[in-house]
């Protein structure tokens, strides 16, 4: 793989299987960007599979798949990532080895009662928390899914991992269990845009074959449908980067955050109260 944070490997196109079964097997240009990709974090391997999962289940080392669905989650994650978030808040996000990844979000949920989901609790929630599931890395694709964060602050884009609940076959899953990484806010854009330039570059070559009959005659393609795809696909990087960065309400996030975290302390004193009665 390629030494970037960022990295795939496509399958040779003749070994890519085709989608639909025996009775009608098809390719897209998602369907053929089949491969192997993994994330770099200073020394560590995020998608990584642990040699322990490997043995027991069978699996190969980096996570197999298509590898343009992991740039559609950078792509969606990116402008996120970018957007520095204030430094009162950063403790709400950023990852701690004595709490799970999700410490904060689950705190609040505990608050609400359930019998009274209320318009006005729904949005309470979503300012306090929408803002942590946009940096988040999308992986429910995968069995079992990795939790990956990425988040700024005015300087770098940290990167922060945490996997320890994820088992495969009773063994950990992945190879990177807890940790973080940063890398500098505009390195992190080039790696972004560099990412999408090297597969939309091979794509255009993949195109160029399939077109030219690197496929089995068995095998239905839309060849004009791979050349539009292969059109869009390279302009998707704008919509990422090039557009304006999205603006966060953090008054508003602060605010929603503080009257959780108020309830969150009622509700702990109610239950120390009760729990010391006979």
């Amino acid at each position: 793989m390629q030494c970037a944070i960022f990295q795939f490997k496509l399958r040779p196109v003749e070994q890519v299987q085709p989608w639909g079964g025996p009775t009608d097997p098809n390719l897209h240009w998602f369907g053929l960007t089949d491969g192997e990709y993994c994330i770099q974090a200073g020394d560590h391997r995020l998608f990584e599979y642990s040699d322990d999962a490997q043995t027991r289940s069978g699996v190969s080392r980096y996570c197999d798949y298509q590898a343009v669905r992991l740039l559609e989650d950078v792509l969606d994650v990116a402008p996120y990532a970018l957007e520095p978030i204030p430094e009162e808040l950063r403790r709400y996000i950023a990852l701690d080895e004595s709490s799970g990844w999700d410490h904060f979000w689950s705190k609040w949920c505990a608050t609400i009662d359930e019998r009274d989901v209320s318009e006005e609790v729904l949005d309470l929630l979503d300012n306090a928390g929408s803002w942590l599931g946009r940096r988040k890395l999308d992986s429910a694709y995968l069995t079992p899914s990795t939790n990956v964060v990425m988040w700024s602050d005015f300087d770098s884009v940290h990167i922060q991992w945490d996997n320890r609940g994820k088992l495969l076959d009773g063994c950990q899953a992945w190879s990177a269990q807890f940790g973080a990484w940063n890398i500098p806010r505009a390195a992190f854009r080039a790696e972004v845009r560099g990412f999408h330039g090297r597969l939309v570059e091979q794509m255009a070559q993949r195109v160029l074959q399939v077109a030219q009959g690197a496929l089995g005659e068995h095998i239905r393609v839309d060849i004009e449908g791979l050349r539009r795809e292969q059109h869009v696909r390279e302009q998707s990087i704008d919509r990422a980067l090039e557009l304006p960065a999205p603006s966060t309400d953090w008054s508003t996030v602060a605010a929603a955050i503080k009257e959780l975290e108020t309830r969150s302390a009622g509700v702990s004193s109610h239950a120390l109260v009760r729990g010391a009665l006979p």
